[in-house]
């Protein structure tokens, strides 16, 4: 209740509590507060009236002064300050013209509520709100499970639920205090508890894939979940569960060998269980350096007595294309023949020397008998084994010169040749290719697609065979190269998974080194074989102009690759013929009539190697 009546004019005040309000006002600069108020009601500009109020002042004419000063004239009274007041929040001047009123709870945050519990999701508003009334005004501090939320000091509360740890209860605490921060009254509202809605583990940060440690160095390996209620873990090694490491964080000391294994943690709440990616920890052992790294790509799909392939071309094309990415040189082709096979091997096999690391890819039609057989384009329709190129002669041909590092995959069918459609290469007498290696064929890794008498598939409709898209994977990834097949046939495995698995990868090896496909590459002068190779793999887009004499005409030519990384398919583009009809590259006609004809040397232009293939 006021002092006054409300209706009485500020000019009426007695002059001690006059004075006392120009003091209240002046202190902490609330006359501001109360000025720019007043500015946003009376539509005022805020900055000219604050600059009004300021001229003229001394130490007896203040802005406060000013302030009243011009509400006087303007015949407010005291019912209509102390409304201003109040929205102002200015409690330590209202008090000047109020008697104390005795604080009330007027609002609960449970009022409304059926029940005084709510139950919330994560990412979801917790909003409550209470109201309270009395002089001098109230002031508001919120608490959860008895311990105050700083920062939440208005009468509403609002806050988003992010963690678990917010259930529980929640109140307002509602004080009153005198001008010189005296404790007059304090009230607590009722409580709201706040249950927060199950949710499943979801991982939000995995274990890596790899990770390697040298010998007596710690390693820590983690996991981040988001869960209510909380989660529990397990960690397993290789499918073996460790004692006591039931937390998110795995700390092994003190590694060696015996602590290699594959690491994965199994976390539970009352609503769902996961498992993490393994983690594979391996001993980080030396880097090992490549004097070259080749690789040579064979994609046979068009051939010309057998079901041609859709896939070999792209599947090899994204082999190629990775490798490269990762410091490969790529010799590329498509289609060759039983004869450009056998010298692509050779060239191949003449630069493979020491320290130099090889990979072999080849994909297209393939057969098993005894060893693996692949089939060039152009096989006759009853083939015989000597009819195609037998594992025993690659290996031969590319383990002549001793490679640091030598890898050949085979993305082809291991099935046995059917007695019905060629029963004369079960009579056939097989010469055996014998081949050597000074290093007793260490550091070599076979891969193949699938196992022995078994099919490789094409799958319908897909640009990509089904190995070659998950070799795509990993095949340019930082690990080691045994680790990138054993990759490769799991995520096969898994993509198969629940159904009859006739593809089933393989590979075999006589690893003795760490050997990685992203091995850098020694700064030193290249051998003469490697120096010969970069001449017969160069190539780059050449442009010229070709002459119709007869004619007069002329064009510009401009002979390119046709899809990265082939070399054996070249674009040959002419332009400012586009008005003209017929053969691009021999001859031009107009209407049907021949009118024009040039000679277009394409082999002038086109890597070198094709020659040496072709001859």
């Amino acid at each position: 209740m006021a002092k006054f009546d409300e209706d009485m004019y500020l000019e009426q005040i007695p002059l001690t509590v006059y004075k006392e309000l120009i003091y209240e006002l002046d202190k902490n600069s609330n006359w501001k507060v109360l000025a720019c108020h007043l500015a946003e009601q009376l539509g005022y500009s805020r900055n000219s009236w604050l600059q009004s109020l300021q001229q003229g002042t001394s130490s007896t004419k203040t802005p406060a002064a000013n302030l009243l000063f011009e509400l006087n004239i303007k015949m407010c009274t005291i019912g209509i300050l102390c409304t201003l007041l109040k929205d102002c929040e200015l409690v330590n001047v209202l008090s000047v013209l109020y008697h104390p009123e005795l604080l009330t709870i007027v609002k609960h945050p449970s009022d409304n509520m059926e029940h005084n519990t709510i139950e919330l999701s994560f990412d979801q508003h917790l909003c409550l709100s209470c109201k309270a009334t009395g002089v001098p005004l109230p002031t508001y501090k919120w608490y959860h499970n008895n311990i105050e939320l700083l920062e939440q000091q208005e009468h509403e509360l609002d806050i988003i639920i992010t963690s678990s740890n917010q259930a529980g209860e929640y109140k307002c605490k509602v004080s009153q205090m005198t001008n010189d921060g005296s404790i007059i009254s304090i009230l607590m509202t009722k409580s709201v508890f706040v249950n927060i809605s199950p949710v499943p583990v979801v991982i939000q940060q995995q274990p890596p894939i790899l990770l390697e440690v040298r010998e007596g160095e710690d390693f820590v390996i983690s996991c981040t979940v988001h869960s209510y209620p909380e989660p529990h873990y397990q960690w397993f090694r290789d499918n073996t569960k460790l004692e006591g490491e039931t937390s998110n964080i795995l700390h092994i000391k003190q590694f060696n060998s015996k602590f290699e294994g594959k690491y994965y943690c199994y976390i539970t709440n009352n609503v769902s269980e996961v498992f993490t990616q393994r983690c594979h920890v391996m001993e980080d052992l030396p880097r090992q350096k490549a004097v070259a790294k080749i690789a040579l790509i064979i994609a046979n799909g068009d051939y010309e007595n057998h079901k041609c392939l859709k896939t070999p071309k792209n599947d090899a094309a994204k082999i190629g294309n990775l490798l490269k990415e990762i410091g490969f040189k790529v010799i590329c082709f498509a289609n060759l023949s039983f004869e450009q096979m056998r010298k692509a091997m050779k060239i191949f096999g003449e630069v493979l020397t020491e320290g130099v690391y090889g990979l072999f890819y080849y994909a297209g039609h393939g057969f098993k008998m005894q060893e693996s057989y692949m089939l060039a384009v152009d096989a006759p329709e009853s083939y015989l084994r000597k009819d195609a190129i037998c594992e025993s002669e690659l290996l031969a041909t590319l383990l002549q010169n001793d490679p640091a590092l030598l890898v050949t995959i085979l993305d082809m069918c291991q099935t046995v040749p059917p007695k019905e459609c060629n029963p004369d290469i079960h009579n056939e007498i097989p010469k055996v290719k014998e081949f050597k290696s000074r290093k007793n064929l260490r550091n070599l890794v076979q891969a193949y697609s699938t196992s022995s008498h078994r099919p490789s598939y094409e799958r319908i409709n897909s640009k990509y065979g089904l190995y070659a898209t998950h070799l795509s994977k990993y095949i340019s990834k930082d690990i080691p190269v045994t680790k990138i097949f054993e990759e490769v046939g799991k995520s096969i495995d898994t993509w198969l998974k629940g159904t009859e698995r006739n593809q089933i990868p393989m590979f075999a090896l006589t690893i003795t080194k760490p050997f990685r496909l992203t091995d850098a590459i020694y700064k030193r002068n290249p051998s003469s074989a490697l120096n010969n190779l970069n001449k017969l793999i160069a190539f780059s887009a050449n442009s010229f102009e070709i002459n119709f004499k007869q004619a007069a005409i002329s064009a510009k030519v401009t002979i390119s690759l046709f899809m990265e990384p082939y070399l054996n398919i070249i674009k040959v583009s002419i332009c400012n013929l586009e008005h003209l009809e017929g053969p691009l590259v021999v001859s031009v006609s107009k209407n049907g009539t021949p009118i024009g004809a040039t000679l277009l040397h394409i082999k002038n232009y086109i890597p070198l190697i094709l020659e040496n293939i072709n001859n």
